[in-house]
């Protein structure tokens, strides 16, 4: 756990005023304990992490005030994506170079649902995804304006990344000669 939250810690912090008592990365880390607790939005995170107090102090090693849920929302909104995709991405990776056995990664193109919008006129969101099955972990992902560029967004997801000793699973769509 806390070799993890070392690695959320290197995220790079945005903020002019650094004198609050949780910076974002804290927040972020904490935020996924939270959602792997069961917490469903930013309130209920607020609600784990003040309930959680004296055990995130000792985490920490420090003291701990637990933020409000707009506190979260804004560490969120401020958060620089590309760096916790990076940062992400990195940590995937180092778990998948600790081993010599065969990794199997596989990739799929889903369209996340509730994502439509008939009110802003917004067509729903499709993302292509590559995971390591075994570790249960998304190594990567990228949105697609729709199904049809599914296939190059996949070529580029995996152009990106530096995989070694593994079997690439895919849909038949990119069964292409050239690839």
């Amino acid at each position: 756990m806390k070799r993890l939250l070392e690695e959320f810690r290197k995220l790079p912090d945005y903020r002019k005023n650094k004198v609050a008592y949780t910076n974002p990365s804290e927040i972020l880390f904490l935020s996924l304990l939270a959602v792997m607790s069961g917490a469903n939005s930013f309130e209920d995170m607020a609600l784990w992490m003040k309930e959680r107090k004296r055990d995130i102090a000792k985490l920490l090693e420090r003291p701990f005030k637990s933020p409000a849920y707009t506190t979260i929302r804004n560490a969120y909104n401020g958060m620089d994506s590309k760096a916790v995709e990076r940062l992400q991405r990195e940590w995937v990776e180092g778990l998948n170079n600790n081993t010599q056995d065969l990794t199997i990664v596989s990739s799929d193109g889903k369209t996340m649902r509730g994502s439509k919008s008939k009110a802003m006129n917004e067509k729903a969101r499709h993302i292509v995804s590559l995971f390591l099955a075994d570790n249960k972990l998304t190594l990567t992902q990228n949105q697609v304006e729709d199904k049809s560029n599914e296939i190059p967004a996949l070529i580029a997801l995996l152009d990106n990344l530096n995989l070694k000793n593994c079997v690439i699973t895919m849909d038949a769509m990119h069964t292409q000669k050239k690839h």
